[in-house]
């Protein structure tokens, strides 16, 4: 495949007509913009908008700092005063915030290391310098790290004896059903003001099928968060980690959807040969092309002609991006109910034994589910038989998030 991309302007690409405050705010989705891209947001700040709902979409979607970033760079003086103050009240927040969250990865980074554990930051300030190259434009609340299998309980316990507790509690037992089911654990401290997700896998193993654990940790990349060395994903699993994550949520973010774009923009040398074979192996093509196709969409990212001739092939691709458009800027976030959830995830898989895996995963308790009663080892299969009797009660999405 081509590693050369198709470059095109969405001024000129003909894309879909959208309220001027959506496509400012598609407009200001980037790290940076080139000079045709300043001239149309001053053109659509000068406008007639609803200056209320742009700032509710930014909110909704986690992109407030990179709209404050490029209307105060762009055209401040053509905002009302009083919209452009709440974004920079809303800008300082997540800044002071990202600030905090950083100086605490970087300390828990530290830590593993001087104890022989290799951790990887995943998304939160990394990927936020690694995009934008200033940890205050990307909106996090959390941090996600992942380390190897085999370190998993060891880092579980200097999580533990750093004042950090598993949310929610779990017993030993529980702890063992989730580390053979799911993909991460959970830990707070200081009143759920830090919370840190600890990872073993990308995603649940009946979610989307394991990564190769040795080619994962075999391709990881050096870089720096400040003055400390950090190992990062390869390009490519990061952009197929960041398009399973977006089709698990529905996508209901256009934050997630702009990573994706700047990921494609960063790293024009991603192997997208290597990218769709791992894709396909995993059996998360469908879902990697949605993030692709919506990426294209909303914010011109350039792919490979190769590329758009696989996704084109795949019908349900573009019938899936049309879906998740129509929600994005309506009231209603996301298909409601389990049915809604349950039809996009399996059209989001293509091949029938990954239709079949996503239902055993739906099957699969989660810490909800295991919170709600301490059994012995001998009984967990219990939790299994409770976990569609709560599905039906509860009834969201949610749950599955």
């Amino acid at each position: 495949m081509s590693a050369t991309a198709q470059v095109s302007d969405p001024i000129k690409s003909g894309a879909p007509q959208r309220r001027s405050e959506v496509e400012l705010l598609l407009t200001c989705g980037r790290a940076s913009l080139h000079d045709s891209r300043k001239a149309r947001v001053k053109e659509l700040a000068t406008g007639d908008l609803d200056w209320d709902y742009l700032l509710q979409l930014a909110d909704r979607h986690g992109l407030q700092p990179l709209l404050y970033w490029h209307l105060n760079e762009v055209c401040a003086a053509d905002v009302p005063e009083r919209h452009l103050q709440l974004l920079r009240v809303a800008f300082q927040r997540v800044s002071a915030l990202n600030i905090f969250l950083t100086h605490e990865l970087r300390r828990l980074l530290s830590l593993f290391a001087a104890n022989n554990i290799t951790a990887v930051p995943y998304k939160g300030p990394a990927l936020a310098l690694q995009l934008y190259g200033n940890v205050a434009l990307r909106q996090f609340s959390d941090l996600d790290i992942m380390v190897h299998p085999r370190d998993v309980l060891r880092a579980r316990d200097l999580l533990l004896a750093e004042d950090y507790a598993l949310f929610p509690p779990l017993t030993e037992g529980q702890q063992a059903v989730m580390l053979r089911t799911q993909c991460n654990l959970p830990f707070t401290r200081e009143r759920n003001r830090l919370v840190v997700e600890l990872h073993w896998q990308v995603s649940a193993p009946h979610f989307a099928r394991p990564f190769d654990t040795a080619g994962f940790w075999g391709r990881l990349g050096d870089a720096k968060l400040d003055d400390v060395n950090i190992n990062l994903p390869a390009p490519e699993d990061l952009m197929l980690a960041l398009c399973v994550h977006g089709s698990k949520h529905l996508w209901e973010r256009l934050a997630w959807i702009c990573d994706i774009a700047g990921l494609i923009e960063s790293k024009q040398e991603l192997d997208w040969r290597r990218l769709v074979t791992q894709a396909r192996d995993t059996g998360s093509e469908r879902m990697l092309f949605l993030g692709l196709q919506l990426a294209k969409n909303l914010l011109d990212a350039p792919l490979p002609p190769d590329v758009g001739k696989i996704m084109a092939a795949d019908h349900a691709v573009a019938s899936l991006a049309n879906g998740v458009e129509r929600h994005l800027f309506t009231p209603e976030l996301t298909p409601s109910g389990i049915r809604g959830y349950f039809l996009f995830q399996l059209r989001a898989r293509r091949r029938l034994r990954d239709k079949f895996n996503y239902l055993r995963f739906v099957a699969t308790p989660t810490e909800e589910d295991l919170v709600r009663m301490k059994l012995p080892a001998a009984l967990t299969f219990v939790y299994y038989l409770m976990r569609p009797v709560r599905l039906v009660v509860t009834g969201g999405p949610s749950h599955f998030h």
